[in-house]
């Protein structure tokens, strides 16, 4: 997903630092910045990257959109 998944992260980490929850997060600002070391270091090695960093970048997009409907969740609860 390229620097969409850090933006995604990035967009839940926002939204729970709005309705404040400090935990999630965290949690969010982890995936940011998994997301974008997993893609600078695919973007810069793409066919001779390991398997297991595209696992990572995997859960950490999936994660980051988890919690960006969380967040979305939370903000529309108050």
């Amino acid at each position: 997903m390229g620097f969409l998944s850090v933006l995604i992260s990035a967009g839940a980490a926002f939204l729970f630092y709005m309705t404040g929850h400090p935990t999630h997060m965290i949690l969010a600002i982890v995936m940011a910045f998994g997301s974008l070391w997993t893609w600078g270091v695919l973007r810069k090695e793409a066919p001779v990257a390991p398997n297991w960093i595209k696992w990572i970048n995997l859960a950490f997009t999936t994660i980051g959109i988890v919690l960006l409907f969380i967040g979305i969740s939370k903000i529309y609860k108050y």
